[in-house]
């Protein structure tokens, strides 16, 4: 015997909708904090974990500013595996649509996930395990980085849901639409790729030339110079992907919010992009590059699915 899934409420669930919220800002903090401890290179302020120093209130770690990063990462991370955690408890008890449900079922166990990497990504360091390279450590290190792309992105997807936009949406059956949008969530995510192994293998090459253009590296070789090139040759790709999602968005009456708000981000990545070579010595406008790129990948997500719902069911 089959079992339809269940009908979307007849409004939005407000409880749900602002815990998500709550959590969704909180993630962003924990994101930046994260970006900001790569970014100054304090990844391994401390050697061990899950505690630091063997402590949760290691010494110097509010006058440090590379012990107060990574810590500060920790402690906010941790935070944020309870909210998730509350999320997935919450949606037991009160979500009806079963997709709604594994996917906060789904989020728990993303963060979980993130945890461990972050944690192998500093006990397999070379500082910990000896010997000249660091493959493991930076291997664990790229895979947090992106894992927490994804875990923000779900975490929106399931916002969403709860909102006003997701329970009334009107068919739309632009098959065409669909594909566009996957297609440009994926390639912002392979920018995003090969942007956490810059950072995290410090294989950023910041030199450009006015003859080979800003979004090519002039110095550099070998596969360092590859996933540079590739990074920043790539964002262009998925620049113009996003850019002909957001159209095909407008042209389809979806609200101003919703697709403008691509291209704005879009706008400003491509500009923290180019202050990030211009300014390499700062580590403020690498961070925030970071945080953009993944406030676009999760909007891309998002909308994806909201188109995907209007598309094909109208239940979940």
């Amino acid at each position: 015997m089959s079992h339809k899934p269940a009908l979307a409420p007849a409004t939005p669930n407000r409880g749900l909708l602002t815990l998500c919220i709550i959590t969704l800002c909180w993630s962003v903090l924990v994101l930046q904090a994260g970006g900001f401890t790569t970014s100054i290179h304090a990844g391994m302020a401390f050697l061990d974990w899950p505690l630091s120093n063997g402590s949760v209130n290691p010494p110097g770690w509010l006058t440090e500013i590379d012990k107060f990063a990574e810590h500060s990462h920790r402690l906010a991370a941790a935070i944020l595996g309870i909210l998730i955690i509350i999320i997935a408890v919450m949606h037991s008890r009160a979500e009806t649509r079963r997709r709604v449900r594994f996917a906060a079922y789904a989020l728990v166990g993303l963060v979980v996930m993130q945890g461990v990497l972050g944690g192998l990504r500093v006990l397999l360091d070379k500082l910990n395990v000896g010997g000249e390279g660091n493959l493991k450590a930076v291997c664990f290190a790229v895979g947090h980085a992106v894992n927490a792309q994804l875990t923000l992105a779900l975490l929106a997807f399931i916002a969403l849901s709860h909102s006003i936009s997701w329970h009334t949406a009107k068919k739309d059956t632009a098959r065409k639409v669909r594909r566009v949008g996957i297609t440009a969530a994926i390639l912002v995510l392979s920018v995003i790729l090969a942007g956490a192994m810059m950072r995290q293998g410090h294989w950023t090459i910041w030199v450009s030339s006015p003859s080979e253009g800003v979004f090519l590296p002039s110095a550099g070789e070998g596969h360092v110079w590859w996933i540079n090139a590739l990074h920043r040759s790539g964002a262009l790709l998925a620049g113009l992907s996003v850019i002909i999602f957001a159209v095909m968005l407008a042209r389809r009456g979806y609200s101003l919010v919703r697709w403008s708000s691509l291209i704005v981000l879009l706008s400003l990545q491509v500009l923290l992009g180019i202050l990030s070579i211009q300014l390499p010595n700062n580590p403020h406008v690498r961070t925030v590059h970071l945080v953009v790129g993944a406030a676009l990948f999760s909007s891309l997500c998002a909308t994806a699915a909201l188109v995907h719902r209007r598309a094909v069911d109208r239940r979940t």
